[in-house]
């Protein structure tokens, strides 16, 4: 199975081993592709306009793979045939070298080599492998939830020589809700997509929450009109770059501040409203209003949640017209002050409150409608019910009865977890002969003869 390894700011020279150059190429996927489907390619070198293809690689000629930041820096990217499947995405893994990630290590391996530690990454199931520190002399391969994004800012990015830095661009980030920082008076010299003729600045910015790669920053409209440029990089992957930026006064990059994803859990008796985040996240979530009643503190969390019950007058959920909940979350960035980063979240809940009809014969149980639906305004499915009729102290179903019989008439929710209960009322036996029907539990849910249903 075949991946990709980036290494950003560095060239990989290797005259006798060139492939092919294809110049005017605008897109690093483009470039990957090409040597992809080339079994004879090992390698490449990309710059915004071109791209190089070898038949060797960094790992064969070491010494061959030097800086190369100026005037624009490079991305070299190597072929790597992985034991684990990596995922659809344009490439696998970014590796810094002399880098390391420090303090959030959450797994420790011994691993013969870098591409075994990322193997160890893709293939962990514990918790989301975001990046792995790897050191060549001791040979540990060291797995972490959190990568450059999750902590920028934190300083745990730092220079560690004989380690290796190699970060997941396998991982699912949030993407339903995002934030975008302008960074004025600067666009970065090398990018990995460039668009032409699109319409819009959201146009751009959409290209960016959707592209093949983890998009962490665009440019519209400054290298060309109707011009958009997108890349994985932002500030806080490029520390090891030396002046990633072209100084520019008109224009101005959008960076990838944070993104939510937001879902809600309907239950019998509350709402849970769970959020990820793609930045590690200190704060607070409250209920509106109740910012002290209803609250859950979070410390250096990428998911936390919120459970706010129906009862429970602190948390002002709303209910409106039968089976409708409703309550607004505020997610604060700061324990004791609110910013301009803090989010404001409208939360539903739909129950069908609405009668369902069953029907049975003796042994036949019949479900009821479901209609299921996902969405922040969560509308819990109806209940699947099964009626059953069994000797009066229960057992098996009967598939027959004779005059006289006492029997039991069994009315169950299937699923054990629906936060449903059941009230049963309207129960109408029918005769197999005529057809004639005659009622034995009322509109109140009462027997209409105690002789029958005693």
């Amino acid at each position: 199975m075949i991946g990709f390894e980036l290494v950003t700011g560095f060239v990989y020279s290797a005259p006798s081993d060139l492939l092919d150059s294809l110049p005017g190429t605008l897109m690093l996927t483009d470039c990957l592709e090409a040597c992809q489907g080339n079994d004879s390619c090992h390698s490449v070198n990309y710059e915004t306009g071109l791209c190089v293809l070898f038949r060797s690689n960094a790992d064969s000629y070491p010494g061959a793979l030097t800086r190369s930041q100026f005037p624009v820096f490079t991305i070299y990217a190597q072929k790597t045939c992985l034991g684990v499947k990596p995922c659809e995405r344009a490439w696998c893994f970014d590796r810094v070298q002399a880098y390391q990630l420090s303090g959030f290590s959450r797994k420790q391996h011994v691993a013969a080599s870098r591409q075994d530690c990322l193997e160890l990454c893709l293939g962990e199931r514990e918790f989301p492998c975001r990046s792995a520190n790897y050191n060549n002399a001791t040979r540990e391969c060291s797995l972490s939830d959190m990568d450059r994004l999750t902590v920028a800012g934190s300083g745990a990015f730092r220079s560690e020589p004989d380690t290796e830095y190699l970060e997941n661009n396998c991982v699912e980030e949030p993407i339903k809700l995002c934030e975008f920082k302008k960074l004025s008076g600067r666009i970065l010299k090398t990018v990995d997509s460039v668009y032409q003729d699109v319409g819009s600045a959201d146009e751009c910015r959409e290209l960016c929450l959707n592209s093949p790669f983890r998009c962490h920053s665009y440019d519209y409209g400054d290298t060309g009109e109707m011009v958009c440029r997108l890349s994985h990089h932002s500030r806080a992957t490029l520390a090891d770059i030396q002046d990633p930026y072209l100084e520019v006064p008109e224009a101005s990059t959008y960076e990838l501040s944070s993104c939510y994803n937001v879902s809600i859990d309907c239950r019998s008796g509350d709402m849970v409203a769970r959020i990820k985040t793609s930045k590690m996240f200190n704060g607070k979530i409250y209920a509106k209003g109740s910012p002290n009643s209803c609250v859950e503190d979070v410390r250096g969390s990428l998911e936390f949640e919120l459970k706010m019950a129906y009862d429970d007058v602190e948390c002002n959920v709303r209910q409106q017209g039968l089976g409708r909940y409703l309550n607004d979350v505020v997610i604060q960035h700061h324990d004791t002050i609110v910013t301009s980063s803090d989010l404001g979240l409208a939360v539903t809940c739909q129950y069908d409150l609405t009668n369902k009809s069953v029907s049975n014969e003796v042994d036949l149980g019949v479900r009821g409608d479901v209609r299921p639906a996902l969405s922040e305004e969560v509308i819990v499915d109806s209940p699947n019910i099964a009626m059953k009729i069994t000797h009066r102290y229960g057992g098996e179903l009967l598939p027959s009865a004779e005059v006289g019989d006492p029997l039991t008439l069994w009315f169950e929710i299937l699923d054990r977890n629906s936060p449903y209960d059941m009230f049963v009322r309207e129960l109408v036996a029918m005769d197999g002969v005529d057809s004639s029907e005659i009622v034995l539990i009322d509109s109140d849910g009462c027997p209409t003869d105690h002789f029958i249903m005693g």
